[in-house]
Parts: structure tokens; sequence; C-alpha cells
């Protein structure tokens, strides 16, 4: 009997940065709840955009944020990852010296800061997102004085080839590095990552491997969808991740996950 459902949200539930979901999904939720089924919303998103996404049921659900740094509920963090100030500010130095084209963002468990509100990526995170993102001058000189977890690479079209030559070969052994769809590379330390932190929500919930199910489209979501005893890759998923995951469903267009959530009640 499946006891926990963790699902990844952009390109799985939604379109890559929006707010718009199904409200279907929210009754759903509610009813999987009511039969002992926990939800997990697991993304590389902020929590606080997350939990507008999930708004009528975000008191009920659980949340992997930011790629695995952070397990969370409603009223408590459960766990949290950080990054050494000398790796991400020598990350966010690199990143701004040696690959025009591209920006990033850091993150705390609380909010997120980039340099400059006026980009298109500062404006995405805020405006589509839903993300409380806050601008600072010089992120690696300046910043100081909270937690940060994860330092994510942008590109509108081709984060992936951009990081590739030299920065995916400088940092990957010293940290996670997955890729979120084409425009974003999330970076975020050792032992944070998605299949991680559901390891941990097993542990902490009492639930095993074989009693979850998982839903996923893209990298970062492979070895989680390996691990579990029950896995969907949405019809749209990277062909690797459709090879990964035990079954496939409907795409997000079709509201497949909503459809495998409905045989489970």
């Amino acid at each position: 009997m499946i006891k926990l459902i963790v699902s990844d949200i952009d390109g799985t539930l939604v379109k890559d940065g929006t707010l718009d979901i199904n409200p279907e999904y929210m009754d759903v939720i509610k009813k999987l709840t009511e039969k002992g089924i926990h939800f997990v919303a697991c993304s590389g998103r902020q929590y606080s955009s997350e939990k507008q996404l999930f708004a009528p049921v975000k008191d009920i659900i659980s949340y992997i944020s930011d790629g695995g740094t952070l397990i969370r509920t409603s009223e408590k963090i459960l766990k949290v990852h950080t990054l050494s100030d000398e790796i991400w500010k020598n990350m966010a130095r690199m990143a701004k010296k040696e690959m025009p084209g591209c920006d990033y963002f850091i993150s705390s468990p609380d909010r997120s800061y980039a340099e400059n509100a006026n980009t298109p990526m500062f404006r995405w995170l805020r405006d589509s997102y839903g993300y409380d993102i806050r601008e600072v001058p010089d992120l690696a000189e300046d910043f100081a004085g909270e937690q940060i977890m994860k330092i994510a690479i942008y590109n509108t079209d081709h984060c992936e080839e951009l990081c590739a030559p030299v920065f995916t070969p400088c940092w990957k052994d010293k940290v996670n590095m997955a890729c979120a769809g084409k425009e974003w590379m999330d970076c975020t330390p050792h032992g944070a990552d998605k299949k991680s932190a559901v390891a941990f929500l097993q542990e902490y919930l009492g639930i095993t491997p074989e009693e979850t199910c998982t839903f996923g489209d893209n990298i970062n979501d492979i070895e989680m969808l390996k691990s579990a005893g029950v896995s969907y890759a949405v019809a749209n998923a990277r062909e690797e991740v459709q090879k990964a995951a035990k079954k496939v469903c409907p795409s997000y267009e079709e509201d497949g996950v909503l459809s495998i959530l409905k045989t489970l009640l």
C-alpha cells in the first residue's frame, strides 16, 4: 500500500515557472491525507513558492525545497543543508566573470538573493514563481549573515551546455550539480538532493521505499524515481528520466499525475 507520495513540480505538475495548477489536485490531496497518505511537494523551488502553489492544502503537506536542501512542514524545519561561504562565493565569482549570458541567485531557508532586480531571471522568479527574492549589490563581496543552501545558474535556453566547458568541471566534485530544465543548473551541498530528502522523510514518518510513490520529469529526479517502490515519469520527461522510472504517465498538460493520484483513492 502506498503511504507516501512525492512529486516534482515544474514540468511534472505544472508548466515551468508558473503558479497555475489544476485545483482538483487540492481536493485529491485532501482525500489522500484523510486516508493516511502523506503528500510531499519536492522541487528546486523556494519553499514560499511551493506554499503558494499548494495554498489550499499548505498546512497538511510536507515540503522538499531548493533541490533537497530544505525539508519542512508548514510549522517547522526538519532538516537543512548549507554550503560553505568559501564555496558558494567562489562559484558566484566564477559565474559572474567567466559565464557571459548566464545569471545566478542564491537561496537561504527563508528567501533568495540576486544582484540585479531588472534581469529576466529576477522578474521570472518574483513574478511567475512567486519567490521572495531580494536584490544585493554584490553577493560574493557584500552578502553575509544567512545560511546559504543553494546557488543556481540560469540561462534562458542552454544552461547545461554553457556550464559544461568550465563551470561544471570545476565544481562537480565539490557540490551536487543537477540540471533542472533547460534554464537551470542547481548547485547544492553533498548529501542534499531529492533522493536523500525522500529517504529522510521515509525514516521520519516510518514509511518504507516500497510504500513510496514518486513523480518527476528531469535529471534531478532520476535517483528519487529509481529508489521508490512505485515511480512515474511524465510523458514530457527527458528520455533518460523515462527509462529510470518504473512507469510513464501522461504529461503535465494532461494532468497525468492527477490521474494516477485518483487511482490511489
